[in-house]
This record gives structure tokens, sequence and C-alpha cells, in this order.
């Protein structure tokens, strides 16, 4: 399986923030084919036992989040138009285009109903609707949905991963699949290793768009004394300024912030330049917006860093990434677990 297989297979299972089975049913599946044991956190996250900790030894924590963003069901209407609520930060300047799927007794498609231009008011036309202005048109009446779809059913993009030009790839919840997919190619090269000179925990984590409790309660009962934390972060677009957003293709952006470990930092910036792996600098002035900021308060503290992927138009059904990024978030994870420079 290589890089995009694996990437596909991640994306593409459903597992939006609170209800991660789906997708977490297939990661253990392959980490602990590939990596070592695999146990679930009360909360649903998937731990796998990579390197096993011993007392006196650093222990690190490889982490990032498995679910994606998403939406709830709240209402069926009487014709059977369905209400919904964000599940994380939705953009929903793209929703009037989106094809989605309802996960219900049975997944059930749906699209989103919206009033013709022909029939809107031109100002209103202008804009685009919020979330709570909108309905889901599954194609059936209340009586036949409801015997598939209920208040709290689940609701995610169809939006199955597939490849651009130039080595990138386009679909939902590369945000953090794509962290999810660096952090398994990790595992797997330190596992066919054989290293054993720290324990290595590898930590897909849940709930992380939803304030983070997968990794930060899962963080409590792994005790690790490091963690680097992979997520995405913003890649240079139209509209963006350079200074605030990394290059696609440009390698995974280190990261540094008052909350964060300064020595890990270092050492992963002179890793990355030992093994000749392109990296970029990611500078914050407070908390970082990732797992790294609840893990690091975990138990007794952990010393954390957070390691990013470049990605444009995050948090929609077309999030774009390179797979060289994630190759070399892999590697450099690789390489900073048997190099055995922590910090300092």
């Amino acid at each position: 399986m290589d890089t995009f297989e694996l990437l596909k297979a991640l994306c593409d299972a459903d597992g939006p923030a609170g209800d991660e089975v789906r997708a977490a049913d297939w990661a253990a599946s392959w980490l602990a084919d590939c990596c070592g044991p695999v146990e679930r956190s009360p909360l649903g996250s998937v731990c796998c036992t990579v390197v096993p900790p011993q007392e006196g030894r650093p222990h690190l924590l490889l982490d990032a989040h498995l679910d994606e963003v998403g939406f709830i069901v709240t209402h069926i209407d009487e014709d059977g138009f369905v209400k919904i609520a964000p599940v994380g930060g939705i953009d929903h300047r793209l929703l009037l285009s989106a094809r989605l799927s309802i996960l219900g007794r049975e997944e059930v498609p749906a699209v989103v109903s919206c009033l013709a231009p022909h029939l809107s008011a031109m100002e209103g036309f202008k804009k685009a609707p919020p979330v709570d202005k909108l309905y889901l048109d599954t194609g059936f009446g209340k009586e036949e949905l409801e015997r598939l779809v209920a208040p709290g059913d689940r609701v995610c993009y169809r939006a199955p991963l597939r490849r651009l030009l130039g080595g990138r790839v386009t679909g939902k919840a590369l945000d953090d699949r794509a962290g999810c997919a660096a952090v398994c190619l990790a595992a797997k090269a330190i596992k066919e290793a054989g290293f054993a000179g720290c324990g290595v925990t590898a930590l897909l984590s849940t709930r992380e768009e939803v304030g983070g409790q997968g990794a930060a309660t899962a963080a409590f009962l792994a005790a690790p004394t490091h963690c680097v934390a992979v997520d995405v972060s913003f890649a240079l677009s139209p509209g963006c300024d350079a200074a605030d957003c990394g290059e696609l293709g440009a390698g995974p952006m280190i990261g540094y912030a008052p909350t964060l470990d300064r020595g890990m930092y270092r050492a992963l910036c002179r890793t990355a330049e030992g093994e000749g792996i392109p990296f970029q600098r990611e500078i914050m002035a407070g908390r970082t917006g990732t797992n790294a900021d609840g893990v690091s308060v975990a138990g007794g503290g952990v010393r954390c860093v957070t390691l990013s992927i470049p990605q444009r138009y995050m948090h929609t059904p077309a999030e774009v990434c390179d797979l060289a990024d994630i190759e070399n978030t892999a590697a450099l994870l690789a390489a900073y677990v048997k190099g055995g420079e922590w910090s300092c």
C-alpha cells in the first residue's frame, strides 16, 4: 500500500468529531498489522504501542487527530427536509454545491436544498446562507426518511480522495488524516528499524475539532514525557499573506510558540537539516490551536512541539495537500525518534 492508497483509505472512512468509529476501526486494524498492539481509549482514540515505554527513559507520543468536521441532524420537517448544525468549524460558503451523506441506520445520500437564483432577491443571491438556514434534501418524505434517519445522526461530506497534478491530492478530511497517514508511516518505519531506545506510542485521537478531549485524555493514560502533535496548517493560496502561510511541497512546518518546547523545536530543525529533509518554520504567538495545547497539560505536564502539513482550503470538501509533504513529515518523525536528540 503506497502513501496515496493509505491516505485514501483513511480519508474516505467517515469520522466526524465524536463519532469516529468507522475511521478508527480501519486505522486500528492497519496499525495492529504493521506497528504493534492497539488499544482504544474510553473516548475512542486509537493508541498503538510501537516501542514499549520503560521507566527512566523518554516516552514519545506521536499524535494526529482522527476526526473531521461535519454536521449533526437536528430536525426533520413535515416534508422530509433535514435541518443540520455544524460540528467543527465549517466553511458554509461551499455548502450549496456539496454532496453529503447522512450516517443513519443506513447511509443516506443528500444534497443541500436552496432557492434557484431566478427566484432569489438580488441581495440575497450574493450571500452564502448560514448553515442554520439550510435544509438537506434526500428525496424521501418525512415518514420514509424517519425509518432511516433520526436527530443526532451525523452528516459527512461525500468527496472521495483523488489525485491532482504535481503530486497533490484533494478531498475531505485531509485535516487531519494527512497527519494520521504521516504518523502511521513513521510508526511503521520505527517498528521495521527495530528501534528500542525510547518508548514510542502512536495516537490517532478523537474530538480535536470540538475541543481536543481525545488527545488530552489519551495522553493522561499513556503518560508520555514528550509529544509531537501532527496536524495541518495553512498553505499559500490566492489572497493569502505569505508571512502567515507555509508552502505546498516545501516540507513539514516545525512549530514554535510560548506554549511549546523550544528544545524539541530546535532538535527537530537540526534533525531535518542533518537528514536533508525539507522543512519550514511556523512561529505562533500563543496557543497553537492543535492537540499540543491539551496534551501539554496532561498529568504533570508533557513537553510538546507541533509538526504541520501545509494544506489549502481547510474545513472544506476540497482540501488540498502534497503527498511529498506527508512523506517528508513521516521521514522527519522517524529520523527524530531514531536519532535520540530529544531536546537541547
